[in-house]
């Protein structure tokens, strides 16, 4: 899944013998999914797509493919655009890996290959129409990847659980103590945490555009990339947000975050859930950290 993960069973000692078998099962769900999704697996049903570019032969989608995708339509006709899996060739102008490299000239040549509303649909097949195109779901397989997760533990019989995968965090319930779970929002400008919320069954995810960055004609840009435009954007530093899914929580953070402050605030209200934005000043903006301050 691209990073750090933690799952943690909080079970009391007579029900522990007969939750043995969910961390195993949460580990072998968690490889299978990325074995579907990850751009990486030349195996994966997302390269098999991206492999057929070109070519003219549809790659048939199950139901779970079908859904992401249908979730990844609604979220580029909502951002205007914004937020497109098919925005993997402008890596060709900018490499965030490895200390990372910038290319501008490049963007023209790359934007020819982007573009959600050029995919060929039929029935429940999907037909990337150039070579060179390509579709990425890393915006959305882990939040999802979460998703399941609960849902696996819950039918286990798990009553108090929580998993996090790169910082993004779904729980089951409060801990075994009847607390909530204590979960802490990392500092886009350093390891430590800007402050804690508390969740009792529910969800959190952070999009941030802190994390890798490049140096290019003296100016920072952060790895998040307007298809539009081909540039990186200039929005928040970071966003996160609650919602009882961490898909849909993982979503909305990700398009604010696409969004330059005045727009991710406006996209973030529209959305009511609970949610936290730091801004490029690194100021703290939001209902969650309207909270925070009550509480302090």
């Amino acid at each position: 899944m691209g990073g750090p993960a933690c799952l943690v069973i909080d079970a009391p000692p007579e029900q522990s013998a007969d939750l043995e078998h969910v961390p195993s099962e949460v580990v072998a769900q968690l490889a299978a999914l990325e074995g579907r999704y990850s751009r990486y697996r030349s195996d994966s049903l997302v390269s098999t797509i991206n492999a057929r570019a070109g070519t003219g032969e549809f790659t048939e989608l199950d139901a779970e493919m079908s859904a992401l995708l249908d979730l990844a339509d609604q979220l580029w006709g909502a951002s205007d655009g914004l937020f497109d899996i098919t925005s993997g060739p402008l890596r060709k102008a900018w490499d965030f890996q490895d200390g990372g490299s910038a290319s501008p000239e490049h963007v023209a040549s790359a934007l020819k290959l982007v573009g959600w509303d050029r995919i060929e649909w039929r029935d429940s097949g999907l037909h990337l129409p150039q070579q060179g195109m390509e579709i990425d779901l890393g915006g959305l397989a882990k939040e999802y990847a979460a998703d399941c997760v609960m849902r696996l533990m819950r039918e286990a019989g798990v009553s108090s659980g929580m998993i996090e995968l790169a910082g993004d965090v779904a729980t089951i319930g409060a801990q075994g103590n009847g607390k909530p779970w204590q979960i802490g929002i990392q500092d886009p400008r350093g390891s430590g945490s800007l402050l804690t919320v508390t969740l009792t069954d529910s969800a959190i995810a952070t999009s941030g555009n802190y994390a890798r960055k490049i140096e290019h004609e003296g100016r920072s840009y952060g790895h998040l990339l307007d298809p539009r435009s081909g540039w990186p954007v200039e929005g928040p530093a970071s966003v996160s947000v609650i919602d009882s899914h961490c898909l849909t929580a993982g979503a909305v953070a990700t398009v604010a975050c696409l969004k330059a402050e005045a727009g991710a605030t406006e996209w973030l209200a529209h959305a009511g859930l609970p949610w936290l934005m730091v801004d490029e000043h690194h100021a703290l903006l939001g209902p969650i950290a309207e909270a925070a301050l009550v509480s302090s």
